[in-house]
């Protein structure tokens, strides 16, 4: 008798979590990013590590061309956060702002300088989570706001300029 390894293999595996999705790790990032955005930090990305890490579920990873610009959307996203009721446990390299840290228990955000992310490539370390890159443009789709109703996206959605979200 023959058995068909690949159907056990796949009952045996862990289903897909949909991403991105509206858990409250998933919206943390995803508003971490929007603040790093405002910022013009550029190559924002979110790696979902669930079932990957134990240390967090969610990656947010931007770069900067200048130390000074990374330092500032850092501490920007953080204060941000923070005033969202955000605690942060740790924040790393913000002197530095060559890779500055930032833990948020769920979600860990990585502000880099271009060529410090291009030297440790964390992106490729995680090659295997599913990815989503955002750009502004993304926080113009309704769903996006829905999860964000205390955040005003109408830089990216002149259909509602003007109006409250």
């Amino acid at each position: 008798m023959q058995t068909d390894n690949t159907t056990a293999t796949n009952r045996d595996a862990a289903p897909e979590r949909p991403f991105p999705d509206g858990s409250p790790a998933y919206v943390l990032a995803e508003r971490c990013a929007w603040h790093l955005l405002e910022k013009k930090l550029d190559d924002v990305v979110i790696l979902d590590l669930r079932g990957r890490s134990d240390v967090c579920d969610f990656f947010v990873i931007a770069s900067g061309a200048a130390d000074t610009q990374v330092q500032a959307a850092a501490r920007y996203a953080q204060d941000e956060l923070v005033r969202a009721g955000h605690k942060a446990r740790t924040a790393e390299g913000m002197r530095e702002g060559r890779w500055v840290l930032i833990d948020f228990f769920d979600v860990v955000a990585h502000a880099f300088h271009i060529k410090t992310r291009e030297y440790f490539q964390l992106d490729r370390l995680w090659g295997d989570a599913p990815r989503l890159e955002l750009t502004m443009e993304w926080f113009a789709a309704e769903e996006v706001a829905q999860r964000h109703p205390d955040l005003n996206f109408t830089s990216v959605r002149p259909d509602v300029a003007g109006r409250e979200i």
